[in-house]
């Protein structure tokens, strides 16, 4: 590094280069940088995480089934479907590998499951019941 001295008013100072304090400089700027790509990041995921949340409980609330009443006299109508009780972690996608009939396509039986269950959504609650086509 080059060292100036510099007179004035009879005593000698010691003065350093511009490089010094450049190279302070760049770095401060780096780290500004970074810190404002940090905090834009978990603003950023904040908002994200915030939406996906709010879309997964945005859903129509408690899906009421309806099953018919039978009456003392079977009728031929009557048909008993199989009833699911949702648990945690379970899917439209699972529901449909695990009962669907063999060679069935799975989305076409998605889509029965959810018109047979009066279904707008693919979100399901756990504890929710789900009559089988």
């Amino acid at each position: 590094m080059y060292m100036a001295y510099s007179q004035s008013n009879g005593r000698t100072t010691l003065q350093g280069t511009a490089h010094a304090s450049k190279g302070m400089t760049i770095k401060r700027g780096y780290a500004k940088l970074l810190l404002r790509f940090l905090v834009i990041a978990v603003i950023l995921g904040t908002v994200f995480s915030f939406g996906a949340i709010v879309q997964a409980y945005a859903g129509e609330g408690t899906v009421t089934v309806t099953t018919p009443i039978n009456s003392a006299q079977p009728s031929a109508k009557a048909t008993q479907h199989e009833k699911i009780v949702i648990q945690s972690g379970d899917t439209l996608w699972g529901i449909a590998e695990a009962h669907k009939k063999k060679g069935e396509n799975s989305r076409s039986y998605i889509e029965r499951l959810k018109a047979f269950n009066h279904l707008s959504n693919s979100s399901l609650q756990e504890g929710q019941v789900l009559l089988l086509p």
